[in-house]
């Protein structure tokens, strides 16, 4: 799968039918042919192009007012890749995310390719078909559609039908080429976070232009992590032949979809109970309907904050105190446990470091008088929790404030 980031700007139109046109500059994506570097395989060529996504239902706090309609451009060029895409059956879910994305400041990630759809031998059918990736930054929605070209009425004027010259496909008179929406896969949210031994539910649905969703639908979950992949669970519903009801094959015990939901509404998404260490990664959400077939990628990130808790002890002997930050039960490893030190004569916090000595090179006995810190981090007995502590010993007479300071990316 192509990871392609194309940074751009954003246009929200009105559309003569009262819904809104949002234009977004492009990546047209072919594979080419010779050696990559150091041999590393095909090439990729890329050439600018622009989406036009036609008739979006404008949300009640845009005002068409305020917009103003997409404008082709004044003389069509053939060397232009223009695509106009009518969104109206299938509507594309929280559509009002691409319409608010330029005001919010977002970027949208566009990539185009040419897609042959399933089952369907090359140039054995009238209508050329692309399939279209659009990510919002940030994690947003993420959506892939599968675009269907439309006929053109060839100008019986002096003035032949524009070809466009890369994809020598007829042209609209006004020079884009006419596509419409016929199927779309969608994640409302492309990253998530779950704690450890609790549950996750990873967005992913579904549309295709025939009204509801069909009647055969297959999809497919899999976890690649670390380079390693495998399927967590696989369905295929609504198949005439299966008379007792879906097929589901469950590889990850505790995973599920929704049968009726996926044939009803769409609803693809996949619920995780129990989570281990071992379910995080990048699941694929891959829905086959018809001829079409799309995907939705969803990151998964197991997290557990830690418990955090002191205690203090008196060492007799050495007329000290011990006092102990104790950490435990998180996940992943990026816990961080260090004392801060402020006394009556500091104007602010001295962290105290590990093995803090008074008489070792790089440290001054003025600030940390006879104070020295020391941690230690454990493996906790269970699944995949770790733990750990960080003590520091002072003079049991001494007044000083000390705070323990706890960071970790888990209770950001």
């Amino acid at each position: 799968m192509l990871d392609i980031l194309l940074f751009g700007y954003l246009i929200t139109c009105v559309s003569g039918q009262g819904g809104a046109d949002v234009v977004l500059p492009c990546s047209l994506v072919e594979e080419g042919s010779g050696m990559g570097e150091m041999g590393g395989g095909a090439l990729f060529s890329r050439t600018p192009a622009t989406l036009v996504l036609r008739d979006l239902a404008v949300t009640p706090d845009l005002s068409p007012d305020t917009l103003t309609p997409f404008k082709p451009p004044d003389v069509p060029d053939p060397n232009d890749i223009i695509l106009e895409a009518e969104v109206t059956s299938p509507e594309i879910p929280e559509a009002g995310q691409l319409l608010h994305a330029d005001c919010n400041d977002q970027h949208v990630n566009c990539e185009i390719s040419q897609y042959h759809p399933r089952e369907a031998k090359e140039g054995t059918t009238e209508r050329a078909y692309f399939i279209v990736s659009l990510q919002i930054e940030g994690g947003g929605l993420s959506l892939t559609l599968v675009l269907q070209t439309k006929s053109v009425n060839m100008d019986q004027s002096d003035h032949p039908t524009l070809i466009q010259s890369k994809l020598a496909l007829p042209l609209s008179q006004s020079g884009t080429l006419l596509t419409e929406v016929v199927f779309v896969v969608f994640s409302g949210l492309q990253s998530q976070s779950a704690p450890l031994q609790g549950d996750a539910l990873l967005d992913c649905g579904f549309r295709q232009q025939a009204g509801p969703p069909g009647k055969q639908v297959a999809l497919e979950w899999r976890l690649q992590h670390r380079g390693h992949g495998r399927k967590v669970l696989e369905m295929k519903a609504g198949q005439p032949e299966l008379e007792s009801g879906p097929e589901v094959h469950v590889e990850r015990e505790g995973s599920s979809v929704d049968a009726e939901q996926l044939i009803g509404t769409g609803n693809a998404s996949l619920t995780l109970t129990r989570l281990k260490v071992s379910d995080q990664g990048t699941y694929i959400c891959t829905v086959s309907a018809g001829l079409y077939q799309a995907q939705q990628v969803v990151q998964l990130h197991v997290i557990q904050p830690p418990h955090v808790f002191l205690s203090e002890d008196k060492l007799i002997l050495r007329d000290k105190l011990k006092l102990s930050c104790h950490c435990k039960n998180y996940y992943p490893l990026d816990v961080q446990i260090e004392w801060l030190s402020l006394s009556q004569t500091d104007s602010e916090p001295i962290v105290i470091s590990d093995h803090s000595d008074p008489y070792s090179p790089g440290h001054s006995p003025h600030p940390q008088p006879d104070c020295r810190g020391s941690s230690s981090r454990f493996l906790l007995d269970g699944p995949g929790f770790f733990g750990g502590n960080h003590s520091v010993l002072l003079p049991s007479d001494e007044i000083r404030l000390l705070r323990c300071g706890i960071s970790s990316l888990c209770t950001l």
